[in-house]
């Protein structure tokens, strides 16, 4: 059995790999993608929604994540995109910004799948709670403590949201 501890951090080294591969303004969109399904999930859907829980609003939680993801990564695929030349990889410090940036977005999609995951109280069998009486359950729990959703909430997350978006433009166009 793998702690989830140890799988965030495996989680994060894939995302830098991935990120070094595609370069940094690629991953930039990503990282929007992330902040805007957060936003979605804490601010949009509770309103359309109203109040649901348990397994349901996870289900829904990780759908929004997920499908914010796969957008974010598929994104900069569009022929309008490759042949605008600026999702070009260029250099060592593209390839290292990539890499960093990779790196927050596993982040941020790992832990906040695993904070609502943790909000919804483990209801999936062959996914445990962290044991806070060892040490890698406390390594865990103080992991989850510092998620995504616990770092960017209230106004924060609209400050968030609006700067990424700004960055995006500057980056894109």
């Amino acid at each position: 059995m793998v702690s989830l501890s140890v799988l965030f951090y495996i989680f994060i080294i894939l995302f830098a790999t991935i990120g070094m591969i595609r370069g940094f303004r690629k991953e930039i969109v990503v990282t929007v993608a992330g902040i805007l399904s957060l936003f979605v999930i804490e601010i949009v859907m509770p309103k359309i929604f109203g109040s649901i829980e348990g397994t349901k609003v996870l289900i829904m939680d990780l759908l929004v994540l997920f499908g914010c993801a796969f957008f974010g990564y598929q994104t900069p695929s569009f022929r309008r995109f490759n042949e605008s030349g600026r999702f070009e990889r260029d250099s060592l410090l593209d390839l290292m910004l990539g890499g960093l940036t990779g790196a927050l977005n596993g982040y941020i999609f790992f832990s906040t799948a695993w904070f609502y995951l943790a909000k919804a109280g483990y209801p999936f069998s062959w996914i445990s709670a962290p044991d806070p009486n060892t040490g890698i359950g406390q390594a865990a729990i103080n992991l989850l403590s510092d998620a995504f959703p616990n770092v960017l909430t209230g106004n924060w997350l609209y400050i968030g949201l609006a700067a990424a978006v700004a960055i995006v433009l500057a980056v894109i166009l």
